[in-house]
């Protein structure tokens, strides 16, 4: 049981396992399936089925299910009988973050992906019963407080709370508290799902926690803090002994971070961490010597493991780690699970099979969610005792898995030998197609992901290659490609993507004169940086929300992390410091160097956006009109940091299909 940091570059950490690396490109097939028949809205839809969740004893499935009002609201199976009841109604909000608190009870949040920019901020805490009673609101909607007996907005659930064995209708949640100057904290409580009062379980706790861990028996017993730029472990031996900190590292070490995930049955912590290597695995860490066994539970060569453990019924013990490397997978430490992965395995093959466990011995009912870069998803069940498959529901029923096109990961070297993460989906067809280079932003994440990705399947489908790179300063691969990537916006990382484009094209994998650059956030400063420093590769470039000068990071006061996000010495750290590497900044602005820029940009931006705020967006725009004739503009107003209204990603990516057939034709 464990609950994870929030994501600050997960402070500066994030998993690992590798391939040996890959000099150059792989083959690539090339199939014919036939031309896509799918239109615009079909790739950018919400998934009518999505976040099953079978209950600990196996007779039920809960899910959410777009219902006839246009809403996300709950439905629930009976396994035995297949009968479906659908047990919410919202009119003003979608449900998400499902699970199951026991066999008949569930809790979930609700946003609204009508709304675009969600304006109410934190999605609520809420329980309900299976059959559709005893609706309980425990953690209120941001702007819309019900109660001062509430748990705050943004409360998240910790773990299910078993006794003798089951779960009980009580959970425990953590309520996050933002102070000023980047200071939070957390508490752990007990909720009661049916009455809504709760109890705090942290009192006398280290400030400044951000993660708490309890053991076999329910005691929090070890928690994480950071205050300025500080982690620190802290542990005790029971529920009365004193808090000891057992180890403390600084967010810039990033080799020696050590993430706490679970107790492990001799007492010990299950972490992730280097121990001395360059990608991050699964270890056991002993609080009382403050020592990483350097032998691994669990690590896979090239790539960080973001470990996420899997439990037994009790919550006792760990069965299994869910990790993601070329592909996701569990590694399972049961062997009786990983006897059933495989049966499930070939049963489903070419598929990522994601399996939830349900019941006990012979009465196991497996849910399966099974999944791949062409298939967006769909669930079965299968009884293992009449050993049985059943398909319950397609998430995105309307795609046609036939059409959609693999994508390949792989490794290239760039220009002083760093092995660069990168993935590349082909058209069907022969020749040379013209290529797009997509960037989703971070930096600081793993960016690429071997699962189906609806802009990649639309691009390939309207004939364009995607190639995808992690260049320095992602994560995911190891500490070296992350820590190469500092101080580098605009330098080397630039130079990794331009060097991976020259490397299809010598290949002779796509058409040299026809390159687009896309990309939201970073990726969108990315692709303006692209076209003024290379010209006469890139023709054309789509910028989506992107920073456009490195100094607004900085300068622009009112985004969410100059806001709430506490001392720059982070962001100076990664990017570098506006006074001191002011000439590197004006050399690596695409805003400076608008004049540079004369190929068509599409660029496209929400009015409510405090990541990247409309000012990135507006600058860049004047400085280019004055030269540049062919520049389309689209502000949402009701949108922020990406687009969530269906009607808004409808027009954004028919804008990007006509600017595409116009520039790369």
């Amino acid at each position: 049981m464990n609950q994870k940091l929030p994501d600050t570059r997960r402070r500066a950490l994030v998993a690992a396992a590798s391939l040996t690396p890959v000099i150059g490109l792989p083959s690539f097939a090339a199939a014919e399936p036939p031309a896509s028949t799918l239109k615009v809205e079909d790739f950018f839809r919400n998934p009518v089925l999505s976040g099953a969740r079978l209950s600990p004893d196996g007779k039920l499935v809960a899910g959410t299910r777009i219902t006839a009002n246009g809403r996300a609201n709950i439905v629930v199976v009976e396994v035995a009988t297949r009968k479906v009841k659908i047990i919410t109604n919202f009119t003003d909000g979608d449900v998400g973050g499902l699970g199951w608190v026991n066999n008949t009870r569930l809790f979930f949040g609700i946003s609204d992906r009508q709304r675009g920019a969600d304006q109410l901020g934190a999605a609520g805490l809420f329980a309900i019963n299976a059959d559709a009673s005893n609706y309980v609101t425990l953690a209120e909607r941001a702007f819309m407080t019900e109660g001062a007996k509430l748990l705050p907005a943004g409360s998240e659930v910790h773990s299910r709370i078993v006794e003798n064995g089951e779960p009980t209708d009580d959970i425990r949640v953590v309520a996050h508290s933002y102070q000023a100057k980047g200071k939070a904290s957390s508490t752990l409580y007990r909720v009661n799902t049916l009455t809504g009062r709760f109890s705090p379980l942290t009192i006398g706790g280290p400030p400044n926690a951000q993660q708490w861990l309890v053991d076999g028996k329910g005691v929090p017993r070890c928690c994480v803090t950071y205050l300025d730029e500080v982690f620190e472990i802290h542990f005790r031996e029971s529920a009365d002994a004193p808090w000891m900190k057992v180890l403390s590292y600084r967010d810039e070490d990033s080799a020696d971070h050590v993430q706490p995930e679970a107790f492990a049955p001799d007492g010990r912590l299950y972490v992730t961490a280097h121990a001395g290597n360059d990608t991050t695995g699964l270890y056991l860490f002993d609080p009382k010597t403050g020592k990483v066994d350097p032998n691994p539970v669990f690590a896979a060569k090239g790539f960080d493991i973001d470990a996420a453990l899997r439990f037994n019924r009790t919550g006792d013990a760990v069965q299994g780690i869910d990790y993601e490397a070329i592909q996701s997978g569990t590694y399972w430490i049961n062997e009786g699970l990983a006897a059933l992965q495989s049966t499930v395995d070939k049963a489903l093959p070419d598929t990522i099979n994601a399996m939830q466990v349900g019941g006990k011995d012979d009465d196991r009912v497996v849910l399966v969610f099974s999944s791949s870069d062409r298939d967006p998803g769909r669930y079965y069940l299968y009884q293992v005792k009449e050993d049985k498959f059943q398909g319950l529901g397609a998430q995105r029923p309307w795609v046609k898995v036939a059409e959609m096109r693999p994508t390949t990961f792989f490794r290239y070297a760039a220009r002083d030998g760093m092995q660069i993460p990168a993935q590349l989906t082909l058209p069907a067809g022969e020749g040379k197609p013209p290529l797009v280079v997509l960037h989703y932003g971070g930096p600081w994440v793993r960016p690429i992901h071997s699962r189906w990705d609806p802009v990649v399947q639309f691009l390939v489908s309207r004939g364009y290659a995607v190639f995808m790179p992690a260049p320095r300063a992602s994560t995911g691969f190891g500490d070296k490609l992350f820590r190469a990537g500092w101080k580098q916006w605009g330098l080397a990382m630039q130079d990794d993507v331009t060097d991976g484009v020259k490397l299809l094209i010598a290949q002779g994998k796509v058409d040299p004169k026809r390159v687009c650059l896309a990309g939201a956030s970073y990726g969108g400063y990315l692709t303006m940086m692209g076209l003024a420093k290379e010209p006469e590769l890139f023709k054309c470039g789509i910028n989506w929300v992107g920073v456009t000068d490195p100094s607004f990071m900085f300068t622009v006061t009112w985004t969410d992390f100059n806001r709430f996000g506490g001392p720059d010495a982070g962001r100076r750290r990664l990017i570098g410091d506006p006074e001191k590497d002011a000439e590197q900044f004006k050399q690596t602005s695409p805003l400076l160097r608008a004049a540079e820029i004369r190929q068509p940009v599409l660029m496209a931006y929400g009015a409510l956006d405090v990541r990247v705020p409309l000012i990135n967006g507006e600058k860049m725009r004047d400085a280019l009109r004055g030269h540049n004739k062919n520049v389309e503009w689209v502000v949402y107003p009701d949108e922020a940091h990406g687009w969530r209204k269906e009607a808004n990603n409808y027009d954004f990516w028919a804008r990007v299909e006509r600017f595409l057939a116009k520039n790369l034709a």
